[in-house]
């Protein structure tokens, strides 16, 4: 922006230093509001861009997983454990155990809860503070488990493709939370679909549809009343239709109407393989229409692998739907969370206090205690039907969200060994797995920390302290 000064025609002399001073002082004025419009618009300008408004703007600590994390699921079975033995190795003494905790600064954290449990005993170790406190991603744990003690393991979920009359295809949402655009990712893809849909209608020599979507298995709002706007970018509404979990592949934004942006993505395939789309809107797809194609998803196990490892909410929030459909109370987040606190309750992880409020560990109301959640480590590596949890847990700097993790000198002992579900809200960390310690004792644990103040320190003192415990001979 240009700025121009009139010069004073004439000044009178005798005025002239005051008149110089006070034109100079409006110069620098005149620049200075200049330079902080420039600054205002170049400002607005960046934080238009999603990339640069998250990266500036103080947010709570939310995983997102985009499509590009998803992994073929593993078919190995789970790690095994020194459980397994029929004479498995005595647990070291809780005294020794304790004194490996390390000091956490006051600064740091204002309540950390640990649990420290020996599975093959069922005797509590180490118990320090364990009352119900924000667990984060944690949560997911406990959804996993009740995922697969109420669906099974092997489960999967359709979408499909039906035809209630004839020049009508109805896109139908099963609840799959890691259906796929593209054909080349190991998940149900949309473009295959698309192939076998347009195939279907070729042989009935139809070429111009109008496209309905169906989402109806989940019912009531896709977003949590108790999560924050700040989430919106990160997370997806949930649905029962959705693609690539939700994501806009373009700007790397979270759709605020994933089930209509599937149908466009669907129509847009269609297209390309030469069926005409006249229109696309919400459509209920009535019963006994004909089914022209369908894509069914990952098993259960293998969605519970992926949704650890990444620490994925959209998929946590779609398999606990899917419990509140297949235990008939409903597909909204009410039902999902009462569905799920009806099972930890059967499966005796319930304490006094406990709230459960979604089923990813997103809203700030959630309680959990350290105890449960390392009763609920204790469970799974004790009852072959949960086994298969253990194939998602990250590794300590090997995998998923513990890639990066275990890193310092004071760490390596856990490298490889700790195997865990990490948390991370705004001052909340929380970290809860097992390890098996230098002598082959398996021990599970929860760590949970709320007030966080350093979250850098606060989890590097959870990594030493298993660390620390994974290196004990004693």
């Amino acid at each position: 922006m240009d700025v121009t000064v009139e010069p004073i025609a004439n000044p009178p002399p005798g005025n002239m230093p005051q008149r110089l001073a006070r034109t100079g002082a409006g110069l620098v004025r005149t620049l200075l509001l200049v330079l902080l419009a420039v600054v205002v618009v170049a400002a607005s300008a960046l934080l238009a861009v999603p990339q640069w408004r998250a990266a500036v703007l103080p947010t709570a600590t939310v995983t997102r997983t985009a499509p590009a994390a998803w992994q073929s699921p593993q078919t190995a079975a789970p790690p095994a454990l020194p459980l397994d033995d029929l004479d498995p190795a005595t647990a070291p003494a809780a005294k020794a155990l304790a004194a490996r905790i390390l000091k956490l600064a006051g600064a740091a954290s204002g309540t950390p809860g640990v649990v420290l449990i020996d599975p093959a005993t069922g005797k509590t170790l180490v118990s320090r503070a364990d009352r119900p406190l924000l667990p984060a991603s944690t949560m997911k744990l406990l959804t996993a488990v009740v995922a697969l003690e109420i669906l099974g393991n092997d489960r999967t979920f359709t979408t499909s493709v039906v035809s209630p009359r004839a020049g009508v295809v109805v896109l139908r949402g099963g609840g799959d939370p890691l259906l796929s655009d593209a054909r080349s990712t190991g998940r149900a893809s949309l473009q295959q679909l698309a192939v076998d849909t347009a195939a279907a209608l070729k042989r009935q020599g139809v070429k111009k549809v109008t496209l309905g979507y169906d989402a109806s298995l989940f019912e009531g709002a896709g977003w949590h009343r108790h999560w924050t706007d700040n989430y919106r970018y990160s997370v997806a509404p949930i649905s029962a239709l959705m693609v690539d979990s939700g994501f806009n592949p373009s700007t790397g934004e979270a759709q605020q109407n994933p089930a209509a942006s599937a149908a466009k993505r669907f129509g847009e395939r269609l297209a390309e393989q030469g069926i005409s789309v006249a229109g696309t809107k919400a459509m209920s797809a009535a019963e006994g229409a004909a089914e022209l194609a369908s894509a069914r998803s990952a098993t259960v196990e293998q969605l519970i692998e992926h949704t650890l490892r990444f620490s994925d909410n959209v998929a946590a929030e779609t398999l606990a739907r899917q419990v509140g459909v297949v235990s008939d109370r409903g597909g909204s987040f009410a039902d999902a969370e009462a569905a799920v606190r009806a099972e930890l309750r059967t499966l005796g992880l319930w304490r006094a206090g406990m709230v459960i409020d979604d089923n990813s560990g997103l809203s700030r109301n959630n309680r959990v205690s350290p105890g449960v959640l390392a009763t609920t480590m204790k469970l799974v590596v004790n009852e072959p039907r949960f086994r298969s949890l253990l194939l998602g847990l990250p590794v300590g700097g090997v995998s998923g969200t513990l890639e990066e993790r275990f890193d310092d000198r004071n760490e390596r002992a856990g490298r490889g060994v700790v195997r865990a579900k990490t948390g991370s809200l705004r001052d909340v960390s929380t970290l809860a797995g097992y390890l098996i310690t230098a002598d082959g004792t398996p021990l599970v644990f929860a760590l949970l920390a709320n007030d966080v103040v350093r979250p850098d320190q606060t989890r590097d003192w959870m990594d030493r302290t298993t660390a620390a415990w994974a290196a004990c001979g004693c």
